[in-house]
């Protein structure tokens, strides 16, 4: 896989299963200092399964899960899951945390569904924007995954470098998707585990499969 620098903004749209999620848990695996916000829980889920939470790294050595942003403060692995508790799932917290991420510099905050970060194109916290705006200069950057592009506040794609697209089953967001990139290739799926990949300033994206 090629390299992305970290002072760069990642997009990932796809549907559930598509195989958003696991992109960008197998690249930010090679990354120090990545703040995962698990907002739908799913790395509860598979502890209880017995799964491993993140492709290639052990917990407790290269990261640990917490249930708090107090703790996420205090962790002392480089990477660090956030699952946060019903009480801190709400745009408070959210916001604190992209604050932290933007002050402490050198740190990716990989946002795994955005849709629970921003409700609606117009609702979505505070330092989200400024880090959008301004984390590159500091390289704290965010990685955002969600299947619903459509809703999506415009600051996140027009200020994103790299967009992996899987597929997406409604037409709304393919065409959000084609607008703001400025292709219609986008119109089209890219096939099971296949996704589009485009730079910023390509003209066309690529249709790629994620090779381990």
């Amino acid at each position: 896989m090629q390299a992305i620098p970290t002072d760069q903004h990642v997009f990932i749209a796809g549907k559930t299963g598509s195989g958003k999620s696991f992109l960008a848990e197998v690249y930010l695996a090679g990354y120090d200092h990545v703040i995962m916000l698990d907002t739908k829980g799913q790395s509860l889920e598979r502890r209880k399964k017995g799964e491993n939470l993140w492709y290639g790294l052990k917990e407790g050595k290269d990261f640990v899960l917490v249930e708090t942003l107090e703790e996420v403060a205090e962790a002392r692995t480089k990477k660090v899951i956030y699952c946060p508790i019903p009480e801190e799932q709400d745009e408070e917290y959210y916001d604190a945390l992209m604050k932290w991420v933007y002050e402490r510099h050198n740190t990716i905050l990989w946002i795994d569904e955005l849709m629970q970060v921003c409700p609606s194109p117009s609702k979505y916290p505070y330092h989200m924007k400024h880090l959008y705006q301004r984390g590159r200069f500091v390289d704290s950057v965010v990685w955002a995954c969600t299947q619903r592009p459509a809703t999506i506040p415009s600051d996140i794609m027009s200020n994103s470098t790299h967009f992996f697209i899987f597929d997406l089953n409604k037409v709304a967001d393919r065409k959000r998707v084609a607008d703001d990139l400025g292709s219609d290739m986008f119109m089209d799926k890219p096939g099971y585990r296949n996704f589009w990949y485009m730079r910023d300033s390509d003209d066309e994206p690529v249709r790629a499969t994620l090779k381990l």
